[in-house]
């Protein structure tokens, strides 16, 4: 991977069928082997929503109404970032990848998409918030303006330098989800200490997780959950 971009976007809310982008910010840089990522360009626009922002999002990301008066993100430059990059980085980046995908200038791009909060295993390094602000700052630094587009993209760049190969090598892993049919209720509380989680709809026990440890994870169902057997179902993820 020599040429990579992140992105960043703000929004007036989380639905992107009905929320729209206030503020871009994208940050390109080139990485060779064995060496830190270094920064090429950048570009950072912010967008009048024709909304009024709600009192949330201002909160959030200290705009208002006045500073986004008028205001245009240039879309010509945002599609010309996408052109050439093997790969895109978010962090959450299915969050800003469902509000790029409403401009024709991005869906027209068959980019590759990497997520700096899925992609990494923070748990395993020791971490156990994926916070984007929070993790920074248990690396020993401060991003400045949070919620700020341009600034959270160089709060990730930072962050993922040390990480950027496993990045890239786990963004192509196929993702499943394990659902612990079934499961006794008397061990609840191993699957919970074992990262599942309760989907109430469908009243199950119910984990992601990546290709990579997926046999151990069912391992762990058949001879701690189900004494042997297996009734759990494994389905793949299309994100």
């Amino acid at each position: 991977m020599k040429l990579g971009l992140i992105v960043d976007v703000e929004t007036t809310g989380m639905d992107p069928k009905k929320d729209r982008i206030i503020e871009i910010g994208l940050l390109e840089f080139v990485q060779e082997e064995g060496r830190t990522p270094v920064v090429t360009r950048t570009y950072g626009a912010i967008e009048d929503p024709g909304v009024p922002l709600c009192p949330e999002i201002q909160k959030l990301t200290g705009l208002d109404d006045p500073i986004l008066a008028g205001r245009r993100i240039d879309w010509s430059i945002v599609q010309a970032f996408f052109e050439q990059p093997s790969i895109v980085i978010a962090h959450n980046a299915a969050f800003d990848r469902s509000f790029l995908a409403n401009h024709d200038e991005i869906r027209s791009h068959r980019v590759h998409w990497g997520c700096s909060m899925r992609h990494i295993d923070w748990q395993k390094h020791g971490y156990k918030t994926r916070s984007l602000n929070y993790l920074a700052a248990d690396h020993g630094f401060v991003n400045p303006f949070a919620h700020r587009a341009l600034f959270d993209c160089a709060t990730t760049l930072r962050l993922i330098s040390p990480y950027l190969e496993e990045l890239v090598a786990r963004s192509f892993l196929h993702e499943y989800k394990l659902i612990a049919v079934g499961a006794p209720f008397a061990l609840k509380d191993n699957l919970k200490e074992h990262g599942y989680h309760w989907d109430a709809e469908q009243r199950v026990w119910c984990k992601e997780l990546f290709e990579d440890v997926l046999e151990t994870e069912k391992a762990f169902l058949r001879d701690q959950i189900y004494q042997g057997q297996d009734p759990y179902r494994c389905e793949e993820i299309f994100r």
